[in-house]
Formats: structure tokens, sequence, C-alpha cells
């Protein structure tokens, strides 16, 4: 049976070797030839990344390659679900506001915060399911609804 430092000692020389092992391994292509150059592409282009400027506006090449994440969240765009989700914002923050100062029951408080709730995931799934969009019907109705929850946080509170 191992004693604790023996097992502390393997321990670390594992995670040590494990750490070593993975930045001493070959970056990028291994058919690559790393004998010179190593911030050139094989067709002259630089590669600017190694020294921190991967800023794809400033790109050299004839046609620029914009990198989009593999997982792009459907209701992360689109000015009409920005503007329903920021009304919905100010609203919780006024909600809580108003619950802080007791001005707010925790039956009322609640309600809203279900009707706010709701509002949302409503948004966020008409956006979801529009490709992060969100039709201009649809659009006039979360407005109105959102409405309705600015109007009852005023009377409620």
């Amino acid at each position: 049976m191992f004693s604790f430092a023996k097992t502390a000692t393997m321990s670390a020389l594992f995670i040590s070797a494990s750490i070593g092992v993975a930045f001493a391994g070959s970056h990028g292509d291994p058919s690559h030839d790393h004998g010179h150059d190593f911030d050139r592409h094989s067709d002259g282009r630089q590669d600017r990344s190694l020294l921190g400027d991967d800023d794809i506006t400033t790109d050299d090449s004839a046609t620029p390659t914009f990198v989009v994440p593999a997982y792009t969240v459907g209701y992360a765009s689109g000015s009409r679900l920005n503007t329903i989700l920021s009304e919905l914002r100010a609203d919780n923050q006024s909600m809580n506001a108003d619950r802080a100062r007791g001005l707010l029951t925790r039956a009322e408080y609640q309600r809203l915060k279900a009707d706010d709730t709701w509002i949302r995931h409503e948004a966020m799934a008409v956006a979801d399911r529009n490709n992060g969009a969100i039709p201009a019907a649809r659009y006039a109705v979360l407005q109105n609804q959102a409405q309705q929850l600015q109007a009852n946080i005023r009377r409620m509170a």
C-alpha cells in the first residue's frame, strides 16, 4: 500500500507528464515542415494568429473568411428580439425594485415574474423557429404583451 507522500508524488509526475506531452505535441498539420518560417502559410500569407492578431477585419487575403462558431444560438440576433428582451429586462428590474421596496406582494411579484418568463420564452421560441428573426405580426403581439406587463407593474406597484 502506498503512503500519502508516494501517492502525491506519483500523481504530480503523472499530471506534469500529461501536461508536458500536451504542450510538446505538434501544432497544426503534422506534414507541414516546421523547420523554418513558422508564421507563413504554404501560399505565402502571413499567419498573424501567433502574434495575437486574429481580427478578421484586417485579413490580407483576397477573399476574407469569416469564422462562424459550430453552434450559433438562434435567438442571439435580430433587432426585434433584442428590443423585446431589453424591454423585459427593464420590466424585470422595476419588478425587483418594487418588490424590494415592499410595493409588490409576493403573489403579485410571482404573477408578474411568470408573465415575464412566459413572454421571454415565447419570444425566444418564435425566434428559434424563424432562424433568429421574429415576424412582424408575431412581434406586434409580443410587443403588446410586454406593454401589458409594464402596465400591470405600474398598476400593482
